[in-house]
């Protein structure tokens, strides 16, 4: 089968290796689709801090299942799938508290181990889910980053509903956390960028307030919107440290702050802001199986676009071409899909 490797940065290579075999305990995934994270970006230009070369990329991942192991019974031949990409010990004391997506020697597929981008690829029964009947396998991909989205708003606030949210940063992760937001009963959502085509595609999804803060003064916006006391919370998806501290300048005391954006160099924080104004900074990382099964049901429900955050798909074997054309179209490109099945 074809599998596809980052050798060094912005260099991959197609290899032909054995289809892998499963155990009586796993499943054989015949892959349809992969998405490109922005992980993934990170670790094509060797910025990723916990990523390195040689790997094969691909933790979003959903494809048809050929073959079971004989202690599998809930997944079937024929089942359309994706899977939750957390290689985990279980014996950790974070494992042991079911913070298993912080586990001391978590490995995420695709990141630390060997990733979904062939043709096949095994996997754990238990790290297996079907996805919604009218879910193509292109947007099913996106259903992972959703699952980072609603563990992350979760993180922000136990209960969002009735909350006004300000999510910075309308890449994919933004706009899944905003939509994660809206879909848990979040009052009105506040999303910033710089991109129109990002923020148009937020509007699309159904965000209520997408700003462009080239042209608007992002603190006026939200005392218009959200009134006197702005936000309730915010998630920091853009990993920019500019943006960060705007936030610590002008949101109201005492409020959550999660970190969302993953960081490829020490950003300088205004920890006296932080410290005076009794500011929370949160980290958040991945998901647990009930945000990945909480995200199916915001799809499931119609309570998460996934299909329009669609930019461009290609094939597997163009999997360098894919990446160069993200790298060519940072303003105006969301997910970009790798159609494995293509030929």
């Amino acid at each position: 089968m074809r599998q596809v490797v980052l050798t060094a940065p912005k260099q991959f290579e197609i290899r032909e290796v054995p289809v892998p075999e499963i155990t009586e305990t796993q499943v054989l995934i015949r892959v349809h689709a992969v998405g490109i994270c922005g992980s993934d970006i990170h670790a094509y230009y060797g910025e990723h801090p916990f990523i390195t070369c040689p790997i094969v990329l691909g933790h979003e991942a959903t494809g048809e299942v050929v073959k079971v192991g004989e202690k599998v019974e809930t997944i079937q031949p024929g089942d359309r799938v994706i899977y939750r990409p957390q290689k985990i010990c279980g014996e950790c004391s974070l494992c042991r508290e079911g913070r298993y997506n912080v586990c001391k020697e978590l490995a995420v597929w695709g990141c630390q181990d060997t990733g979904a981008s062939s043709d096949y690829y095994a996997v754990e029964k238990e790290l297996v889910y079907k996805i919604p009947d009218h879910t193509e396998y292109g947007e099913g991909t996106i259903i992972e980053p959703l699952a980072v989205g609603v563990h992350a708003v979760k993180r922000g606030l136990g209960d969002v509903k009735g909350k006004k949210v300000w999510v910075i940063g309308a890449g994919t992760i933004g706009n899944v956390v905003a939509q994660s937001a809206k879909g848990l009963g979040a009052a009105a959502v506040m999303i910033t960028d710089v991109s129109d085509y990002k923020l148009e595609m937020a509007k699309k999804c159904g965000i209520d307030y997408p700003v462009n803060i080239k042209n608007e003064d992002v603190a006026q916006v939200m005392r218009e919107k959200f009134g006197e006391d702005g936000a309730d919370v915010v998630y920091e998806c853009s990993a920019n440290e500019k943006a960060l501290n705007q936030a610590l300048d002008i949101v109201r005391k005492g409020i959550n702050i999660v970190i969302v954006g993953v960081y490829g160099n020490r950003a300088a924080v205004n920890l006296a802001n932080v410290q005076d104004r009794e500011y929370s900074l949160i980290g958040t990382l991945m998901y647990t199986e009930e945000d990945y099964i909480e995200a199916i049901g915001l799809v499931r429900d119609g309570k998460a676009d996934l299909k329009s955050l669609i930019s461009r798909e290609f094939p597997l074997e163009q999997t360098a071409e894919a990446y160069r054309y993200i790298e060519e179209h940072k303003d105006d490109v969301q997910k970009v899909i790798l159609n494995v099945t293509a030929r």
